[in-house]
């Protein structure tokens, strides 16, 4: 086992503070969830030492990217096997809403695709325009983003 002055694991980020966030509003939550989630990408990057081309280096540079598209900044982020996907839902279940996902493919590239039956939309070489593809799909008519109801006590 190593000491901490030998480990050279980068330290964990600050993360901002999600529960305060939920409770100022849906707005709040999601703007605290993508500083978040980038965050804690970049910090896996660093930790797992993947570089350029993997799948870990193309999510980070997926989500800067869809985090800079206002369309997409506007829904809660959330990822599963190195896939970026988008909820109207702050909290679990989230509500996808048809919206389309996009991953990161090995050694480069993008997919685009539909949640639920993978129907694949493009694979673009860029996250740009993984992005691009990723508003050009959104359903037109999206609500606004919402926090579920505190589950009632039983």
């Amino acid at each position: 086992m190593r000491s901490d002055d030998q480990n050279d694991t980068p330290p964990k980020p600050v993360l901002p503070d999600f529960a305060a966030a939920l409770a100022i509003g849906p707005e709040a939550a999601v703007e605290a969830r993508w500083e978040g989630i980038v965050l804690v990408w970049e910090w896996r990057a660093q930790v797992y030492r993947h570089g350029p081309g993997s799948c870990c280096d193309g999510l980070v540079r997926l989500l800067r990217a869809a985090h800079a598209e206002p369309r997409l900044r506007r829904l809660l982020p959330w990822t599963s096997h190195y896939d970026l996907c988008l909820s109207l839902s702050t909290t679990f279940p989230w509500v996808p809403a048809g919206m389309p996902i996009a991953e990161p493919l090995h050694g480069g590239g993008y997919r685009v695709h539909r949640l639920y039956d993978s129907a694949v939309i493009g694979t673009p070489d860029t996250p740009e325009a993984a992005v691009a593809l990723l508003v050009e799909h959104l359903p037109p008519d999206l609500g606004p983003v919402f926090n579920h109801p505190p589950a009632a006590d039983d």
